[in-house]
């Protein structure tokens, strides 16, 4: 039997007896016009709505676009098959609309009787009526005719047409109005109440998503346009405007046709008491979309809205305002393209491609289209009040952007919503405290400590540092001051020649992009980017830990613990106090790293390839900043291979190969030519960035307790705590795997740390023990206390209480003697500049002279040989930021050592015609060196001593020196440096424009800097022959002629290329390794049954007690017994680990409640079964399999394939009924088992978004970094 077999075919107003009877509003004539394709599974919804409305219309019609299923046949009995068009599959909706109201006759007062006046006799009482004959012959007025149009997959609410025309009554001018629109089956959640379009071509209804109806868009309004799923237009004015635009077959034709009504001067209204429900489907990929594309393949809704989007605004906006379009749509789709692309969704991306070069490569029918629409009535200014405000659609894609790639954080999603609905169950008395309204702040804080934390870890940083906030630079230690821009940091590192000491050519440490890139950020702020680095890092890595740690660790309070600890380690607080921003960075970025690694070592099930691009691209940003971390992460990497040999059958080798390749080679190529420089020189890997302090101070016990030793780290026997607690981990059994995993990264990590030691600072080594030690106590404490009651009384529990009270007192005692020492020393703030004020100011003239500044004595190779004097080569006001990395790399210059040796010894040598060659006209003896130097200074001669007030000595050498210099031909035969009478020439940091003078034959320009085959010099535009003057420096052969010299320095091709390449690179590995964006999830879904929820089994001593008497008398306690001796403990985390399905980490799934989707896996419209009949329609009958005719153990569904519509009769057996509407669900069982249109052969698309309860062999969802997701971590509102 039909669903429909209980419904007579539809009849026009017209005809029978109750045709002389006036409706509500009876001057206004409706003709309903509906399009279906592929509608079936709605149809009876829309049908019944139409046709079941307090208000009747006149007249319907139906078009049926070539639907495959039965909805020609619905809509025939229904309306009848003389009311139903039958159209070719690749109509469009515009022009079946436009067909049926071509065909649709005007209704006059002939057709409808109660418009004429009535009949004077009354056949009721036999009598006359005279005042029938004072009546006009129109009672009501001239009839407007109007069309209704409705789509297959919304159904209006039984008092719609009415609202619509109540609002149209009211106001004569209004020839548009529009509904609001609801979700199909959440019929609290709004979709539009009025749409308008931004310059963008963004659809905007001015609705955040899932938003709920309370009323608040409740208000009649002019609108740019309405839906046309319900769309209330008067007849005459529709066709004065030539219909539906045909270039627009679907989407957009509402906006399109509506503004071209508000631009003739008419006026478009929102009724918002008017409710439709509208199921979206072309839009939500419910049905393929036939009426664009080639035949036989539906196009994608994405492709074809932006096509119709482009279109709408070129045909319709301002002439004037045509190329500001034009220039925002180009560029807003490569913004979008790219976004899609980074997210992973190529077919978007594509769509947003191809639907704006579809549109603008046929632009003679946008030219065609503003033709066909002529000058508008309305000037577009008195139309802007119906666009979006400004920067509206700016946050709404901040918005979007934050939710695609963020977590889900919607608050349906995250509590069940109506999705989840779960009854309250039976609980236990020992939860009623939880309730008492004083502890409603604690259960806040103890749910997301997250804020809490890092609120604390900053105030306690702010507290430590109260030294170095203020004004100056930040630098001493192993830190330089920044530039003084963030144009200047760039050049550093972008730029072929640097100009530092001698200058040259090395590589520069990829560690100055990333700090260049956060200082662009902060607006250009260079020193603001070094203060958030170092001043910050403490809060920042604790916060890091806490994160990082929650796949590791369920129990809130012993993730809070472990991420203190970790943010007050001495190699933490020291790299802060000694100015090291390498080690600094690699604490905030530690925690993730290790989680990469773990995720992408496969120890946490199957492992991916975007986990391991993921761990390369961290591994990549932490070797920039402490080269130290490549070789370590590249032994365990190693260990962890060979592991896979051993265990043959747990991964494939090849794929595991090649995943450790890219893990270990990604950061060689990202930070090359600067990663080769390690190579060939492994000491370098040990060195950190910036200055270099020596060789490291600590013992073997203190790197034993986490300290690394230097000025300004904590004592390790704070934390001595830390170690007992993960020594004490080791005699866990459950999760015994984890514990030796992270001891064994401790050991390697310790080793580091012995190696760095020696010739370097330990910290970036100490910090990976550290955390691998913090890791172990974590998961050893992590249900201790029920473990150590769970047996008798004995030298366990003191033992275990001293621990604990030594493991929680360690990071508090650590965090006060941090606050009370300070954070400062070495590093401090000061001024940048290093040399003399006056100094500093001449260096910057057209010489360019240089400094020389020596530092103290201090033992040469560790103390083995004699002392050294260290000195430096400075420009300027003195080194900045990466300078002492530039002359590491570029290595040291033998001629200058022996100059500064023979003037510290006082040799008697002529050295300051030396220094004059290297352009040097200042001797600056830093404070703190012996008298014996100064003395040798004083007595050399060519030397001046200059007055000094800050303990320093200043020397000034008594020759004519210049950066760029013309010098006699013969000097090239002197002793090194023997420079006679040369003639300055005015110059910059690199370059030279200036005019030189004639001049005798053989002469020659000497430029200070290192010979490179980069440089060039020309004279009045013909190149000059280059030379090696002193066996270094740079020269050129100048002729006799004088002229324009231009002296530049090209940076060769191969490095600008390979700079390009190298962002191109990273930009690709980001993408690689970022989580793909998630598939949107449907939030208009048939409403899940309620599940009752479960007793929870306590875990306090009386549960325990109750478990074990009922296992010794062979019972089970009951749920009042469990509800009653159900205690609190810290967390998900601190139950003992037990239950099947433990993975490698000891942790186990517990199953979902039956119905309930688990967390974070989506949700698949088509995987979720109603049941055949309505389970809560009381007017339903009782399911009888007999009655489909199946036989016993047959499936009774199995019949039902073929007529999908077989248990949705009863729903036209009766009148409309609100609360019936609420509970019953059309959304038939048939279609359940189908995929949504796309996604036919998509596996990933059932198989993603199952139960994995329900399939015992699919592996859980992963998380970000590739985790599987544990219920027991929490709902997903966790901090």
């Amino acid at each position: 039997m039909s669903v429909h077999s209980h419904m007579a075919p539809y009849e026009p107003a017209a005809a029978g007896a109750a045709a002389s009877t006036p409706p509500e509003f009876p001057r206004h004539v409706v003709t309903a016009v509906l399009v279906a394709h592929d509608g079936a599974r709605w149809l009876p919804d829309a049908l019944s709505g139409l046709l079941g409305q307090d208000r009747p219309v006149q007249s319907a019609l139906a078009a049926d676009t070539g639907s495959a299923d039965d909805s020609a046949q619905l809509l025939a009995e229904a309306l009848g098959p003389d009311r139903v068009l039958h159209m070719a599959r690749r109509t469009g909706f515009g022009t079946a609309v436009g067909e049926c109201v071509r065909t649709a006759p005007v209704l006059t007062p002939e057709d409808l009787p109660y418009l004429k006046r009535p009949s004077g006799w009354d056949p009721v009482t036999r009598t006359w009526r005279d005042e029938a004959y004072d009546m006009p012959e129109l009672p009501y007025g001239e009839p407007v005719q109007w069309l209704w149009l409705l789509h297959d997959d919304c159904a209006p609410e039984p008092d719609a047409l009415a609202q619509l025309l109540r609002v149209a009554d009211s106001d004569p001018s209004a020839v548009v109005v529009g509904p609001k629109l609801r979700s199909w089956y959440d019929r609290r959640q709004l979709l539009e109440a009025g749409v308008t379009l931004a310059h963008s071509g963004r659809r905007w209804t001015g609705i955040e998503r899932r938003e709920q109806d309370q009323g608040q868009y409740d208000q009649v309004r002019p609108a740019l346009s309405v839906s046309t799923a319900g769309m209330l237009i008067r007849r005459d004015v529709f066709e004065q405007l030539g219909g539906f635009d045909r270039a627009l077959p679907l989407m957009r034709d509402d906006v399109d046709l509506c503004w071209r009504a508000n631009a003739a001067g008419h006026r478009v209204l929102v009724a918002p008491d008017a409710v439709l429900r509208h199921a979206e489907a072309a839009s939500r990929e419910r049905r393929p979309v036939d009426c664009v594309g080639r035949a036989g393949k539906g196009a994608s809704p994405h492709r074809v809205d932006k096509a119709g989007a482009v279109h709408t605004l070129l045909a319709n906006a301002p002439g004037a305002l045509m190329p500001w379009i034009v220039l925002r749509l180009v560029l807003g789709t490569l913004l979008r393209t790219l976004a899609y692309l980074v997210g992973k969704v190529p077919g978007q991306a594509l769509d947003e491609i191809t639907g704006l070069s579809g549109t603008l490569l046929r632009f003679g029918r946008v030219l065609k289209a503003r033709r066909a629409r002529g000058r508008p009535a309305v000037p577009h200014k008195e139309l802007r009040p119906l666009f979006p405000p400004p920067g509206a659609t700016v946050r709404a894609t901040v918005e979007q952007v934050a939710s695609n790639f963020g977590g889900r954080s919607e608050p349906e999603l995250l509590s069940g919503g109506r999705h989840g609905a779960v009854e309250s169950g039976p609980g236990g008395d020992d939860a009623d405290f939880l309730e008492v309204e004083q502890f409603v702040r604690l259960k806040r804080v103890a749910r997301k400590p997250a804020p809490v934390l890092f609120a604390v870890l900053l105030l306690v940083s702010l507290v430590a540092c109260r030294a170095l906030l203020g004004s100056g630079s930040l630098a001493g230690g192993a830190l330089l001051p920044a530039p003084d821009g963030v144009g200047e940091l760039w050049g550093r590192y972008l730029d072929g020649w640097h100009p530092v000491g001698t200058g040259g050519t090395g590589a520069a440490p990829p560690y100055l992009a990333f700090v260049a890139t956060l200082a662009t950020v902060l607006f250009g702020s260079t020193g603001t980017a070094l203060t958030l680095l170092l001043v910050c890092s403490v809060p920042l890595a604790g916060l890091s830990a806490y994160f990082a740690s929650r796949p590791l660790v369920g129990s809130r309070l012993v993730r809070a613990w472990g991420a203190v600890a970790y943010a007050f380690l001495p190699a933490a607080t020291g790299a802060l106090a000694q100015g090291r921003i390498g080690t600094a960075v690699l604490a905030v970025l530690l925690p993730p790293l290790a989680r990469a690694a773990v995720s992408a070592s496969g120890l946490r099930g199957r492992s991916t390839w975007r986990a391991a691009w993921a761990f390369a691209l961290l591994l990549s940003v932490v070797t920039a900043f402490t080269p130290v971390l490549w070789p370590l992460a590249a032994v365990l990497v190693a260990a962890r291979f060979g592991m896979l040999v051993v265990r043959r059958g747990e991964e494939p080798l090849t794929g595991a190969a090649a995943r450790a390749a890219v893990v270990l080679v990604t950061p060689l190529v990202l930070l090359a030519p600067w990663s080769l420089t390690l190579l060939t020189d492994p000491g370098l890997l040990f060195a950190g960035i910036g200055l270099d302090l020596g060789a490291g101070t600590a013992g073997a016990v203190d790197l034993l307790l986490l300290s690394p030793g230097g000025p300004g780290t904590l004592d390790g026997l704070f934390l001595t705590g830390v170690l007992l607690a993960a020594l004490a981990a080791l005699l866990r059994s459950e999760r015994r795997a984890v514990i030796l995993l992270a001891w064994a990264v401790a050991l390697v990590g310790l080793l580091f740390a012995g190696l760095s030691n020696g010739s370097a600072w330990a910290g970036p080594a100490t910090l990976v023990y550290g955390l691998a030690l913090l890791s172990a106590a974590a998961v050893g404490g992590e249900g201790a206390k029920e473990r150590v009651a769970a047996q008798s009384f004995g030298w366990r529990q003191p033992v275990a209480a001293l621990i604990a009270a030594a493991a929680v007192a360690a990071p508090l005692c650590a965090a006060v003697a941090w606050m009370v020492g300070g954070a400062d020393g070495p590093l401090s703030r000061r001024d940048p500049v290093q040399v003399p004020a006056f100094v500093a100011e001449e260096s910057g003239t057209e010489d360019q002279a240089r400094t020389l500044v020596l530092d103290s004595e201090r033992p040469d190779s560790g103390g083995s040989g004699p002392s050294a004097v260290g000195y430096t080569l400075v420009r300027g006001s003195g080194a900045r930021l990466g300078d002492a990395d530039l002359a590491a790399t570029g290595g040291g210059d033998s001629r200058l050592d022996r100059i500064v040796a023979n003037l510290v010894a006082g040799s008697g040598a002529d050295q300051t015609s030396q220094l004059g060659g290297y352009a040097v006209r200042y001797v600056l003896l830093r404070d703190g060196a012996s008298r014996a130097m100064s003395r040798t200074l004083d007595a050399t001669p060519g030397l001046t001593r200059l007055s000094q007030a800050d303990g320093s000595a200043l020397w000034r050498v008594d020759e004519q020196v210049s950066r760029v210099a013309i010098v006699p031909g013969g000097e090239r035969n002197a002793a090194a440096g023997g420079v006679t009478a040369p003639v300055a020439v005015p110059a910059g940091p690199v370059e030279s424009h200036a005019t030189l003078p004639a001049g005798p034959s053989g002469r020659l320009l000497r430029v200070a800097d290192t010979a490179d085959g980069g440089w060039r010099a020309t004279l009045n535009g013909r190149p000059l022959k280059p030379v090696t003057v002193d066996g270094w420096a740079q020269g050129f052969e100048l002729p006799t002629g004088g002229g324009k010299l231009a002296l530049t320095y090209e940076t060769p091709l191969t490095r600008t290329a390979w700079a390009w390449a190298q962002g191109f690179l990273l930009l690709v590995v980001v993408v690689l390794a970022l989580p793909g964006r998630r598939r949107d999830v449907d939030d208009d879904l048939p409403d899940a049954p309620a599940v009752p929820a479960q007793p929870v089994a306590g875990e306090g001593r009386r549960a325990r007690r109750l478990r074990a008497e009922a296992a010794a008398s062979g019972t089970h306690p009951g749920p009042a017994d469990r509800a009653g001796a159900s205690g609190s403990s810290d967390g998900p985390g601190d139950a003992e680990d037990t239950g099947p399905a433990a993975d490698a980490w000891g942790e186990a799934d517990p199953p979902q409640p039956p119905g309930q989707p688990p967390y974070d896996t989506g949700y698949d419209p088509y995987a979720h079964q109603q049941p055949a009949v309505p389970q809560q329609d009381p007017y339903a009958p009782s399911y009888d399999p007999s009655a489909q005719g199946t036989e016993p153990g047959q499936d009774p569904y199995a019949q039902q394939y073929g007529d999908p519509y077989a248990q949705q009769a009863q729903q036209y057996s009766h009148p409309y009924d609100q609360s019936y509407a609420q509970q019953a669900q059309p959304y038939d069982p048939a279609y359940v088992q189908q995929p949504a249109y796309g996604d036919w052969q998509s596996a990933g698309y059932q198989d993603g978004y199952r139960d994995p309860a329900a399939h015992p062999g699919q592996a859980p969802h992963a998380d970000a970094y590739g985790y599987p997701h544990d219920p027991r971590y929490g709902d997903g509102r966790q901090q």
